[in-house]
């Protein structure tokens, strides 16, 4: 059962297998947790947190300053949250092997309370028919970029004080965030160049103003719909453009298996330092250095337009998803879940 409100009554707490909340970093969640914790005995259930996003304080960073969540977020807060939380929980999930690290580097929990599975996606509503393969090269292709306002900052204008706000706003600087790249410059010379036709979903970034009336923009959908709009969007490829930041590093590469499940071949960053990109998973001719230029994307991205090269990593792409289980529907995904639940009982499936 899936509730967005915790339960406590008996009947329930009674049939129940686990308990698992979603990324407890509130004084809220530490109450709830408390809660459960001191029914524990009496049910016997299993306390599980679940996290997807580093929200709390490590090697000396939070939520870079970029992402609009650092606004709000308070970082000491919840840190000091997660000290008193983590040591509650039986078992602990995270989507990467990066944030499995972190947690056990900065909390000193147990390796084996902490679990690595990975985010999937849904088929019911993904479930594209497999594409054709490219008969020509791609002339002009569609490329989507789907990131949200929290890979970079807008600007906010200044406010002066009034009676609504007696001590004023400062205002808020604008910050390239992910696209403090080589990125940002490339699709503005190839939308500029007419080479390519670009889709940008929610808000306009600040950086691509000189060029908004050449591309098209979205609105954002809610999560149920975003498949079927991004599937109707008919793009050729998908970029995620990083910058290497620990809070990158803890992030799943969801994007690439929901391109994945799109048929849309993903261009990613990986990073430079280190083998930490959530996006060194993808095909390797897709793979994007954070010191790339615009010069070396245009190699990359113009190479794979080429039939053969588009085809291979589309085929890639369809047999990455299938073949290692990344639907949500999957028995892996199901084995996962249930064998961590039941102390590593394997014959539920």
């Amino acid at each position: 059962m899936i509730t967005p409100i915790p339960i406590f009554d008996p009947m329930y707490l009674a049939r129940t297998k686990a308990i698992v909340i979603q990324r407890p970093v509130s004084p809220v969640h530490l109450e709830m947790v408390r809660r459960y914790k001191a029914l524990q005995p009496k049910f016997g259930y299993k306390l599980v947190s679940e996290f997807d996003d580093q929200v709390w304080e490590i090697d000396g960073q939070g939520i870079p300053d970029y992402n609009t969540a650092s606004l709000h977020f308070d970082i000491k807060g919840t840190t000091a949250v997660a000290e008193q939380t983590f040591p509650l929980f039986d078992e602990m999930v995270v989507s990467t092997e990066f944030l499995k690290l972190k947690i056990i580097e900065r909390f000193q929990i147990p390796e084996q309370k902490i679990h690595v599975i990975r985010n999937v996606v849904p088929r019911f509503l993904w479930n594209y028919p497999r594409k054709a393969n490219k008969t020509e090269d791609l002339v002009k292709p569609k490329v989507l970029y789907s990131g949200s306002p929290c890979h970079y900052r807008n600007p906010v204008p200044a406010r002066k004080p009034s009676p609504q706000e007696p001590n004023g706003f400062p205002g808020i600087t604008p910050l390239k965030g992910d696209m403090n790249n080589a990125w940002c410059d490339w699709v503005i010379k190839n939308v500029n160049e007419n080479k390519i036709d670009f889709i940008c979903m929610g808000a306009l970034p600040w950086f691509w103003e000189p060029i908004k009336d050449k591309i098209r923009f979205v609105q954002w959908v809610d999560s149920q719909s975003y498949p079927r709009l991004v599937m109707s969007l008919g793009a050729d490829f998908q970029i995620a453009p990083l910058v290497s930041n620990v809070f990158n590093k803890c992030k799943s590469a969801l994007r690439h298996t929901e391109s994945c499940a799109a048929g849309t071949i993903l261009l990613g960053t990986v990073f430079s330092d280190d083998k930490w990109s959530p996006y060194e998973e993808i095909n390797p001719k897709c793979k994007v250095l954070d010191t790339a230029t615009v010069e070396d994307i245009d190699n990359i991205f113009f190479n794979l337009c080429k039939k053969e090269n588009y085809n291979e990593v589309l085929n890639w792409q369809y047999n990455f998803i299938n073949e290692n289980g990344y639907w949500m529907e999957s028995n892996k995904h199901a084995q996962e879940w249930l064998c961590m639940i039941d102390n590593g009982n394997n014959n539920f499936i």
